[in-house]
């Protein structure tokens, strides 16, 4: 079977083909006539199933509800997905169909296909509390059971392994992807109106093999998620509120053999809310007369109708509420539309462009460039104005505090931010990261190394071969250099590192200590020399030059640190110095944004385009094919720019003005976890100066 779809809609053609082996298999299975009473209406439904086992029992109610019905006589079709039977409504092989809410709104949104009526749970809803499940003993549930509310669980969904229900089912897959992006814990991986990139971005947050399972296979559905969890084979279930009571009861009637104890799951905050399963139609093929009589059935008192009976003593035959698609369905948009291809289901009236705002507006530290970097500066925001089509704004900010206001409030899209600026930004500001830039190691790490004259004592023992004689602890009382120009991010990471070392014990500190004051507990702080030097590692080699200090700090990826291609040990043994075994990591400068102010389209169009950075690399006299090249060369369209200047061209804008060889892609717990960890052990109370 061919079938041809509208051009310029993703349409189900692409689910299918990437999550579901066989979306039109039900055409194969034929009608199978359950009842021929020539007096009954007829009428046929879908009939979920392994297409292997078309005899197998179902669990749909609203099978169940017309099939012992008195008004229809009831074929079934069988199909293997949620999908499939869009198909089948949409070509007119079937006349109703009980979807998921997530189905529903995409057969609705695609198809034109309507609700008749929606599912009332025993509580009277006809939505579902949509929630992650973890085992009692991961650490996400002792995080979000630890009593801190500054302790958020979903920080730790990073890199765990998911266990989905199955596309394209509300709860189990949509809904939780939909907050996970929505709210800046994963940002999307390639082209957000491609549904393709879906399965990349699941990938690139949770564990790289994560899968959504196919229809026949074990952890396929509501059941096999919570099996999946249980098995081990999955760290994270999604499913709804009453999903393991359901599945999983106390009293184990029911219940399964891989079931654990009700008591060892556990259900994490609420991230949406789902519509209902819902009776789906199709209005061009459905007769008036099956209509009119479907419709009495699902609302006839006495049977089906929530009004007249109690939800409670229903049974395992669920009751129904006659609506409409607008009223059952329409507060779901907002819910998925950050998911990747889900744009292609909404008008052009709701739709928005890869940029829903005029101006892009970049908020830059007014202390964090030098004058010299000012060209490279307008060189970054006419590159971006190029690749975004739009205007793109430069502000500068004198205090941290006042950009991550301006981010929060809408009037600033972009933050760029060192290191522990980012984390307050995180913590304080609920902001998230967008994309990192690279040290010149290739890294979104930079590494904080004591360094020492290559004559000291602590140098002798860490150069000596023959033994472990080198500690940390040969530097207490040491004279540090320069200290003034120590940043905060040094001190407060020096100090977590003297505490968590042992070094400094937290009960021989005052309650009102600073990162400065524990610091200087184990050091002696000075100004070092006085000088007028620009470039912090010469202002360091200048002062172990006056003697004014014993040990300095500096960041591994300082250009002249490294040197870029040697190890620091090599470059700092040039000035008769030596850099000690490294204390701590520090992340990479970062840019940050506030989720509830930039949609995923719009971020995930920035990211792209800063991305594109990497790709522009400036040739100088290169020579192919007999030709010989001086400009910017784009890798991505094969082609040199020998007109703009070369500081126009991505890779040369990074290195002057971003001290860095790449922008990456990133997430704000993968960039700021360690940093978090560190700065854990400092006693609480402790202010960071």
């Amino acid at each position: 079977m061919k079938t041809t779809y509208p051009s310029g809609r993703l349409g189900y053609s692409l689910l299918v083909l990437l999550f579901i082996s066989a979306g039109l298999n039900g055409c194969l299975g034929g009608a199978d006539e359950i009842n021929g009473d020539s007096q009954k209406v007829p009428i046929i439904l879908a009939l979920e199933t392994d297409l292997d086992n078309v005899e197998g029992i179902s669990d749909d109610s609203l099978l169940s509800i017309l099939d012992f019905s008195s008004e229809f006589s009831v074929s079934t079709y069988p199909v293997d997905s949620e999908a499939a039977k869009i198909e089948a409504l949409r070509f007119g092989h079937i006349d109703a169909a009980l979807v998921d809410g997530a189905t529903a709104w995409m057969g609705w949104k695609e198809y034109g296909l309507e609700v008749l009526a929606a599912e009332v749970d025993q509580q009277g809803r006809t939505h579902h509390n949509a929630h992650a499940w973890v085992r009692s003993t991961d650490p996400i549930a002792i995080a979000h059971l630890d009593g801190d509310q500054n302790t958020d669980p979903f920080e730790l969904f990073e890199g765990r392994k998911p266990c989905f229900t199955g596309w394209p089912d509300s709860v189990g897959a949509l809904l939780p992807m939909g907050f996970l992006l929505g709210l800046g814990y994963a940002n999307v991986m390639g082209d957000p109106n491609d549904v393709d990139s879906l399965l990349f971005t699941i990938q690139g947050f949770f564990n790289e093999n994560s899968m959504i399972p196919q229809p026949g296979t074990t952890y396929y559905g509501t059941e096999g998620s919570l099996r999946c969890l249980s098995e081990g084979q999955g760290d994270i279930a999604f499913l709804t509120d009453s999903a393991v009571e359901e599945i999983c009861p106390d009293d184990d009637i029911g219940g399964n053999d891989w079931c654990l104890g009700t008591d060892d799951y556990v259900m994490l905050p609420t991230f949406g809310r789902s519509p209902s399963d819902a009776v789906l139609f199709n209005p061009d093929s459905l007769d008036e007369e099956v209509l009119a009589t479907l419709s009495a059935v699902l609302e006839s008192p006495g049977s089906n109708n929530p009004s007249s009976q109690d939800p409670l003593d229903a049974g395992t035959v669920s009751t129904y509420i006659i609506t409409d698609s607008l009223q059952h369905l329409n507060g779901y948009s907002a819910l998925v539309y950050n998911v990747p291809g889900m744009q292609s289901y909404f008008s052009e009236e709701e739709s928005q462009s890869d940029l829903d705002i005029d101006e892009v507006k970049i908020g830059l530290p007014a202390n964090g460039f030098h004058e010299h970097q000012l060209t490279s500066i307008s060189y970054f925001r006419e590159s971006l104005e190029g690749k975004l089509d739009t205007n793109v704004s430069i502000t500068y900010f004198h205090d941290i505090d006042d950009l991550i206001a301006n981010l929060n409030s809408g009037d600033i899209h972009l933050g760029y931010f060192e290191g522990l600026d980012s984390w307050h930004a995180w913590k304080l500001g609920d902001l998230s990261v967008l994309a990192t830039f690279q040290s010149y190691q290739d890294r979104n790490r930079l590494e904080i190394y004591p360094v020492v004259s290559n004559d000291s004592i602590a140098a002798g023992a860490h150069l000596d071969a023959s033994s472990d004689s080198y500690s940390f602890e040969l530097l207490r009382n040491e004279a540090v250099c320069n200290s003034q120009d120590l940043d905060t991010g040094i001190i407060t990471l020096l100090a977590a590192y003297l505490i968590e070392t042992g070094h400094i014990q937290p009960e021989d500190l005052d309650p009102s200590s600073t990162t400065q004051d524990i610091v200087a507990s184990f050091f002696v702080l000075n100004n070092g020399t006085s000088n007028s030097s620009e470039f912090y590692p010469d202002r360091i080699a200048e002062c172990f030059q006056a003697e004014d200090g014993d040990v300095a700090f500096a960041y591994g990826s300082q250009e002249g640190f490294d040197c870029e291609s040697q190890t620091a040990d090599i470059c700092f043994l040039d000035e008769g110095l030596l850099a000690l075994p490294p204390i701590a990591e520090y992340p990479t400068p970062s840019i940050m944004y506030n989720p509830s102010n930039l949609s995923v389209v719009t971020r995930t169009t920035i990211l792209n385009s800063l991305l594109s950075l990497n790709g522009e690399m400036y040739l100088e006299n290169f020579t192919s094919l007999g030709r010989s090249y001086t400009g910017c060369y784009d890798i991505s369209i094969h082609k040199v720019d020998d007109e703009s200047p070369r500081g126009a061209c991505g890779s040369e804008i990074l290195k002057a003005l971003f001290r860095s060889n790449g922008v990456s892609r990133t997430t704000t717990q993968a960039h700021l976890e360690g940093l978090n960890a560190m700065l854990s052990v400092l006693p609480e109370g402790t202010i960071l100066a």
